[in-house]
């Protein structure tokens, strides 16, 4: 991984660097564990609830996937359960409490983390290792997101690759954004992400990621979802993103070439990113990479120096404050 505790590089300056590091990883991730699918159930904050709901949706829903309010708020989802919390600091204020209540209720948690000595660490019952550094400049989570998603990835199954499909994948994501930021205006009022299937989750962390860069409203939508009521809120200056490819089969393309086709006739904003990847985990690295670029090219074009979340102390002290 890139050395990005060198002081005072500014928070887009070490994010560049994150994202670059995640072509250094290890050809393999193998996990000595494996959950038991019907029996674990997995929860986060942000970043980390987009991590969990991934795996789920890659066990074909086997794993349970809950907001940590919705654990504490309902005790009972995790009876028969072990509970397995994704937390990359370990210190997240609703997580800690969902252990608690799952400890009280005597179900066995596991706290996948980068930091085993965090309260987290010490209330679970065991510990899956994060593989990542925590750095002393604040930025938007890109490699702890990445090494999450493989880490609980490599619970569930045997994931492989190389250094060679990453390089891949990056140099493919670089490609199609370097040529969508051609078609996004300076003034872009929000930018609403399309998709479906594992690539839904992905325009879920796309919409955050352009919050805690840009500061400018970013919203992801399933398309029957939008198509039903959202669709009607758009303006001329939004910039609308379909995320595209693996999954899709010919009905679903059908139907995203017509709207695309009828929106674009009505002189909407409309790009797409088509990721012609050939497994899942192929699709997943260009689809991530490609929205981790997206935040940070967006923020180096407008002459951003910090993520926008770091410059606003006011905000940043109320996210803290209900955060941790």
């Amino acid at each position: 991984m890139a050395n990005s505790n060198i002081p005072n590089l500014s928070s887009i300056d070490v994010m560049k660097l994150e994202i670059e590091s995640q072509l250094m990883l290890p050809d393999s991730l193998e996990s000595t564990r494996q959950v038991d699918l019907p029996r674990c159930a997995m929860t986060g904050s942000g970043d980390s609830y987009i991590v969990a709901a991934i795996a789920s949706y890659l066990s074909k829903y086997k794993i349970t996937c809950c907001y940590p309010s919705t654990l504490i708020l309902n005790p009972e989802i995790l009876s028969n359960k072990e509970l397995y919390i994704i937390s990359v600091s370990g210190r997240t204020a609703y997580n800690i409490a969902a252990a608690k209540i799952a400890k009280k209720n005597h179900i066995k948690t596991t706290v996948i983390t980068a930091d085993p000595e965090s309260e987290l660490g010490k209330i679970c019952d065991g510990i899956v290792r994060i593989n990542y550094t925590m750095k002393r400049t604040l930025t938007s989570g890109t490699a702890s997101f990445f090494l999450s998603m493989l880490t609980c990835l490599s619970l569930i199954t045997k994931i492989k690759y190389s250094r060679k499909d990453l390089k891949f994948a990056f140099e493919a994501a670089n490609n199609m954004v370097d040529d969508l930021l051609k078609e996004i205006p300076n003034a872009t009022s929000s930018i609403l992400f399309l998709a479906d299937g594992i690539l839904y989750l992905v325009a879920c962390y796309a919409s955050l990621k352009l919050n805690e860069v840009l500061g400018i409203r970013s919203y992801p939508y399933s398309l029957e979802d939008f198509c039903h009521a959202p669709l009607f809120s758009i303006k001329k200056d939004d910039k609308i993103i379909i995320l595209d490819g693996y999954e899709n089969n010919f009905y679903q393309s059908k139907i995203i070439k017509n709207f695309a086709r009828r929106l674009k006739g009505l002189n909407y904003s409309l790009s797409s990113l088509y990721f012609s990847a050939p497994t899942y985990l192929d699709c997943l690295f260009q689809a991530i990479f490609s929205v981790q670029l997206l935040s940070l090219k967006m923020g180096q074009r407008n002459g951003i120096a910090d993520c926008y979340f770091v410059q606003n102390n006011d905000l940043l002290g109320v996210s803290s404050s209900c955060i941790y």
